[in-house]
């Protein structure tokens, strides 16, 4: 239940965009859209003035720029492999201890 996958249609800036995902991701797949638009949005405000040259498109550009280097430094933040080195030693430790 879950897996099974289906058409879901999102607006972004304006145009649709059909999609086929797993009814399990289709709440991400809205909250995603939203942000999106909202980052879209907040970039339209503070660049998009009358006198600016800039398109939906570069708003878009700039929102996938931005979430893409979040990602990026969400994931160095989750670097877990020290973590599992230790415990991996420790575990080592344990058992020579418990060989005795």
């Amino acid at each position: 239940m879950g897996d099974e996958k289906f058409l879901l249609t999102l607006e972004i800036a304006g145009r649709k965009y059909p999609l086929k995902i797993k009814r399990s991701e289709e709440q991400a797949f809205r909250d995603a859209a939203k942000k999106i638009n909202n980052k879209i949005n907040q970039y339209r405000v503070v660049y998009g003035g009358e006198n600016s040259s800039m398109t939906t498109q570069d708003f878009v550009v700039m929102t996938a720029i931005q979430a893409l280097a979040e990602n990026f430094s969400l994931g160095s933040k989750n670097n877990t492999k020290p973590f599992e080195d230790k415990i991996d030693s420790l575990i080592g430790e344990l058992d020579n201890y418990l060989k005795k």
